[in-house]
C-alpha cells in the first residue's frame, strides 16, 4: 500500500511537470507566432515601401503613386473605402483623383467632381489642423457634420495628412474597416503619407522646373540681340536663341552638328586663339565688350558688338555671349561722319566763296580790257590761256558754291519727265561724240517740287559720270518709274563698278578718282537731293553701277519750307564689293 501511494504521487509529479512543460511551449508558440505575424507584416510594409520608393525613383506621375498608396493603405488597414489627394499649390484646392471604384459606385450623389475648392467636415479639419483623426465612431465625434443625404454611412474613419518639412501636401482618407483602427494603423499610414508627400513635392518641383524652364526659353529666344552660350571649360556653344538662327541663317539641327571650329568662326572672324582669349577673360569675372566682324552660313561678311559675362545656367557655370549686328549702326556713323563734312564745306562755300569769286572777276575783266590794246596783241594767246583758267576756277567755285545748306532754290511743282526731255537731245549729243549711247525709259510718274536748275546739274553730273565710267560702244540707261509712293531716277551705266575702296568715299567732296576731277559732283549731287528732302543710294558691281535718286511723292503737297531743310539721306540698297581693278569706275 506504502509502495502504491508512493508512485501515485510520483506519477502526479510528473504530470504536473508535464503540464507546465507543455503550457510552457503552448505560450512560446504563441508567441513565436506573434512575431512571425509581425515580421510577416514588417516585411510586406517594408516591401510596400520600397516599392513606393521604387516609385518616387522612376518617372512615374503622382497620379500613379497616389493610387499604389491608396491601393497599399486599404490592404493593410482592412478599410472598404478611401482616397489619397494632393494641395494644388497654385489654387490651393483638394484634387483627389483616386477615389475608390466602391466610392463611385456606392455613392448616390450626381455630379460627383474630383476637384474640391472648400473643405469642411472631418477632412477639412486635418487640412486645417494638420493633424490625423482617428475615429471608429465618427458619428458621435463632435467635428462631423453627420453623413449628407446621397453619402455613404461611414462606420470608422482614420485621416492622416501627407506633411513634409511642415507643409501639408495632402491627405490619405481610409473608412470603414472591418475592425476598429488602432494608432498602429495610423503610425503606418503616416509612413505611407510620408513617401506621399515626397511624390507631391516632386511634382510641384518639376512643375516649377517646367515653368522656370519655359520662362528661361521664352525670354532668351525674344531677345532682339543673338545669345550663344559656351561650355566653360571647351568654349563650345551649348544653346543659342532665336534670333542667333536668323542671324548666322544656321538652323538648329546644323547649330548642333558643327564642329568646333566651325562654331568658333560662326563668331567672329577671328582666329581660335583670340577667341579663347575673349572667353578666358570671360570666365575669370571680368565682362568683354568687343567689335569684331562676324560671317554666316552664306559667307556674309558683317560687323558685331559681342558682350560676353560669366554666368550660371541650369546649375552649371558658362559664357554668355551677347551678339549684336552693328553693321548698319556702323553704316550710319560712316554716313552722319560724311555729312558732318559735307556740311563743313557748304558752310565754308557759303562763307568765302563769293569773297574769291569777286576778284576773280576783276582780274578777268581787266584781262579782257588788255586784249584790246594794241601794245598787248602778243600776249594775246597768254591772255586767251588766263581768261580759260579763271572761267575753269569760276566753274569750280560754282560747283562749290552748289554745296552750301541754305542755298535758296526755287521749288515748283513739275515733272521730272519734261526735264529729262529737255536734256535728252544735249545728253544724245554728248554720246554720240564719245562713241556711246543712251537709252531713256520714262514711266508714268507724278509731278514733284523741283528746283529745274538744280535738277539739271543733279542728272547731268550722274549721266556725266556714267558716260566716262564705260568703254567706247557702251550703253547708259536712264529711267524713270513710280514704286510704292516713291518717284526714282536711275541712271545705269555698264562700266567696271566702282573699286570696294572707294565704297565708303562716295559723295565726299573733293574725293575724286579722274585725273583732272574736282572731287565735288558727286558732292554736288548729294546736296541737291538734299534740299530736294529725296535720297540717293547706288548698286554696283563687276557688271556696272546704276544711282538712284528717290523722292517721296508726298512732298508735292508739302511747302517750300518743308522740302528745303532737310539733310541728304544715303542708302545702300546691297553692297556687292567689285574686285579692285586698274580700270574700275572713276567718282
Amino acid at each position: 500500500m506504502k509502495e502504491n501511494g508512493r508512485l501515485e504521487k510520483l506519477v502526479k509529479e510528473r504530470t504536473n511537470q508535464l503540464n507546465r512543460v507543455n503550457r510552457q511551449l503552448q505560450q512560446e508558440i504563441i508567441f513565436r507566432s506573434r512575431v512571425e505575424e509581425a515580421l510577416s507584416r514588417e516585411l510586406e510594409i517594408n516591401l510596400i515601401i520600397a516599392e513606393l520608393s521604387g516609385k518616387l525613383l522612376s518617372p512615374a506621375p503622382v497620379d500613379d503613386i497616389s493610387l499604389l498608396v491608396l491601393e497599399h493603405a486599404k490592404k493593410l488597414t482592412g478599410s472598404k473605402y478611401g482616397y489619397v489627394g494632393y494641395i494644388e499649390q497654385q489654387t490651393g484646392y483638394f484634387i483627389c483623383c483616386t477615389l475608390s471604384r466602391d466610392v463611385w459606385k456606392d455613392c448616390q450623389i450626381e455630379n460627383k467632381n474630383v476637384v474640391f475648392e472648400r473643405f469642411g467636415d472631418l477632412g477639412g479639419w486635418v487640412i486645417k489642423n494638420r493633424k490625423a483623426l482617428l475615429s471608429n465612431s465618427p458619428s458621435k465625434d463632435p467635428r462631423s457634420a453627420g453623413t449628407p443625404p446621397g453619402h455613404i454611412p461611414i462606420e470608422r474613419v482614420l485621416l492622416v495628412p501627407a506633411l513634409l518639412d511642415g507643409i501639408l501636401f495632402g491627405v490619405v482618407a481610409l473608412a470603414n474597416s472591418s475592425r476598429d483602427y488602432t494608432e498602429q494603423d495610423q503610425a503606418l499610414v503616416e509612413r505611407l503619407c510620408w513617401l506621399f508627400a515626397i511624390a507631391v513635392r516632386r511634382m510641384r518641383d518639376e512643375e516649377a522646373l517646367r515653368i522656370s524652364e519655359a520662362n528661361y526659353r521664352a525670354i532668351f529666344d525674344a531677345a532682339n540681340d543673338a545669345v550663344l552660350v559656351h561650355d566653360m571649360e571647351t568654349g563650345l556653344i551649348t544653346d543659342v536663341n532665336r534670333k542667333a538662327y536668323e542671324m548666322y541663317g544656321y538652323t538648329p539641327e546644323e547649330f548642333r552638328i558643327l564642329g568646333e571650329d566651325a562654331r568658333l568662326q560662326s563668331i567672329s572672324l577671328y582666329t581660335s586663339e583670340d577667341t579663347f582669349y575673349w572667353l578666358k577673360k570671360a570666365a575669370g569675372g571680368d565682362s568683354q565688350l568687343f567689335e569684331c566682324r562676324a560671317k554666316d552660313k552664306n559667307g556674309r561678311v558683317f560687323w558685331v558688338e559681342v558682350n560676353m559675362n560669366r554666368s550660371v545656367i541650369r546649375g552649371k557655370d558658362c559664357i554668355v555671349a551677347t551678339i549684336r549686328d552693328i553693321t548698319n549702326r556702323r553704316r550710319i556713323e560712316k554716313e552722319m561722319a560724311r555729312l558732318d563734312r559735307l556740311n563743313l564745306v557748304g558752310e565754308m562755300a557759303a562763307g568765302i566763296g563769293h569773297e574769291i569769286r569777286n576778284p576773280m572777276t576783276t582780274v578777268r575783266g581787266f584781262l579782257q580790257l588788255l586784249l584790246d590794246k594794241e601794245g598787248c596783241s602778243s600776249y594775246l594767246e597768254y591772255f586767251n590761256l588766263m581768261i580759260e583758267e579763271l572761267d575753269r576756277a569760276n566753274g569750280i567755285i560754282s560747283e562749290y558754291l552748289s554745296l552750301a545748306k541754305n542755298r535758296p532754290v526755287d521749288l515748283r511743282l513739275q515733272n521730272l519727265n519734261t526735264i529729262l526731255k529737255t536734256l535728252f537731245p544735249l545728253i544724245q549729243a554728248d554720246a554720240t561724240v564719245k562713241n556711246k549711247s543712251v537709252k531713256l525709259e520714262m514711266g508714268d510718274v507724278p509731278d514733284l517740287l523741283l528746283d529745274d536748275k538744280e535738277m539739271r546739274q543733279l542728272i547731268l553730273n550722274l549721266v556725266c559720270n556714267g558716260l566716262e565710267s564705260m568703254h567706247c560702244g557702251g550703253e547708259l540707261m536712264i529711267r524713270t518709274f513710280a514704286n510704292k509712293g516713291e518717284v526714282i531716277l536711275s541712271v545705269k551705266d555698264r562700266g567696271r563698278g566702282i573699286d570696294s575702296t572707294s565704297l565708303d568715299k562716295i559723295g565726299t567732296p573733293f574725293f575724286t578718282t579722274k585725273e583732272q576731277g574736282t572731287g565735288l559732283g558727286l558732292a554736288v549731287c548729294f546736296s541737291i537731293a538734299a534740299r530736294h528732302n529725296a535720297a540717293i543710294h547706288f548698286d554696283t558691281g563687276p557688271g556696272g553701277t546704276t544711282f538712284y535718286v528717290v523722292f517721296k511723292c508726298e512732298e508735292a503737297a508739302g511747302t517750300l519750307d518743308s522740302a528745303t531743310g532737310a539733310q541728304t539721306q544715303v542708302r545702300f540698297i546691297k553692297e556687292r564689293p567689285s574686285k579692285k581693278t586698274a580700270g574700275g569706275r572713276k567718282t
